[in-house]
């Protein structure tokens, strides 16, 4: 790779993003070395002006990745205290895969997942990947059916006894929903009793209809769907016609759903966030998260947080590479340390 230098604007100044030329690292990957990001405590707005805005803080942000790896889900295994992170398809592979032991360089991306499915055909969106217990980690993807309409997306899964994988796709997919646009966006999630979960968008915006968030509970082997669906947010006039991209975290008795709006194709595409303190129940919309100019972002989106442990909440999310929009790629980013307080979700 030849060295580049990323120039972002973030509190009135310049900061530098170098990308060092990738040398071998421990696991003989070439690994990409970035600069940290100056982070800092946007307002409730996620608006960028000033310096007197904000307060410089211990937070972490890294520009991850230097080519893109967009819809980036984010695995967190403390048998061996390493991070993984699962993109949308790309020259890289059907389901790209990058691996860190300190949560700011990563390894270069290889592919997890030989095939889409063969109930499906394409590229693989969104993929999102849980340990379920020792030896048994399912990944959610979206994908497109073999036949109908081209937005015909449904929600697959994928097993494998390892984080490296490779992934097993099961032949027919788990949730599709096609009368309402089918389904995209799915990721897991683990309440507190242990249950889990599983939450996705429906992707009516395809067929001009609403784009509900929906929660399913899913048995212990990660795929056997229990009860039925319900609905924590929908679309409303603040969110550019959609909500997608959910990721659900639980903290000190609230339950956060960040997600995203807006479409990911331009500097309106953001992350906000909602909250409830019953899983089971209608969320509340409080705020929004990341927008562009957070950080140094153009079009941030995409976001996945996991709660490490009950002891710290990470997040990864994409953000567009030439700062105007997605035709360049989106690279991933990460952001370490994100705080909850009452209701309140804010980078600290």
């Amino acid at each position: 790779m030849v060295s580049a230098t990323l120039f972002v604007t973030l509190l009135g100044t310049i900061t530098s993003i170098a990308f060092a030329a990738p040398a071998p690292a421990k696991s003989h990957s070439t690994t990409i070395a970035v600069k940290t990001v100056a982070a800092a405590k946007a307002t409730t707005s996620a608006k960028v002006t000033t310096s007197a805005q904000f307060n410089l803080t211990t937070t972490s942000v890294y520009q991850a990745t230097n080519f893109s790896f967009p819809d980036p889900g984010l695995l967190y295994t403390d048998s061996d205290d390493t991070w993984w992170a699962y993109s949308t398809s790309s020259s890289h592979g059907l389901v790209p895969m990058v691996k860190s032991a300190d949560f700011k360089t990563w390894s270069k991306p290889t592919n997890v997942l030989s095939s889409v499915g063969s109930w499906a055909t394409g590229a693989v969106w969104a993929p999102d990947v849980r340990r379920i217990n020792a030896g048994h980690f399912v990944m959610y993807y979206t994908a497109r059916r073999k036949t109908g309409p081209s937005n015909d997306h449904c929600i697959g899964i994928a097993t494998a006894c390892s984080a490296d994988g490779p992934f097993t796709p099961q032949t027919q997919p788990l949730i599709c929903d096609l009368a309402n646009g089918g389904v995209i966006d799915a990721s897991g999630f683990e309440a507190p009793n242990g249950e889990l979960y599983i939450v996705w968008k429906v992707d009516g915006n395809s067929v001009g209809k609403s784009t509900p968030v929906k929660l399913q509970r899913l048995g212990a082997n990660g795929y056997d769907l229990l009860g039925s669906p319900i609905t924590l947010i929908s679309n409303d006039s603040s969110d550019g016609g959609l909500t997608e991209a959910p990721s659900l975290v639980h903290r000190d008795g609230w339950y956060y759903l960040f997600y995203s709006t807006h479409n990911y194709n331009t500097l309106g595409y953001d992350v906000k966030y909602a909250v409830s303190k019953k899983l089971n129940a209608p969320f509340k919309k409080v705020s929004s998260f990341l927008s562009s100019g957070t950080f140094g972002t153009a079009g941030p989106g995409g976001a996945t947080a996991i709660n490490v442990g009950n002891k710290y909440i990470n997040m990864v999310f994409h953000s567009d590479i030439n700062g105007k929009s997605a035709g360049k790629g989106r690279a991933m980013w990460s952001l370490s340390n994100v705080c909850f307080n009452d209701g309140i979700a804010t980078a600290c």
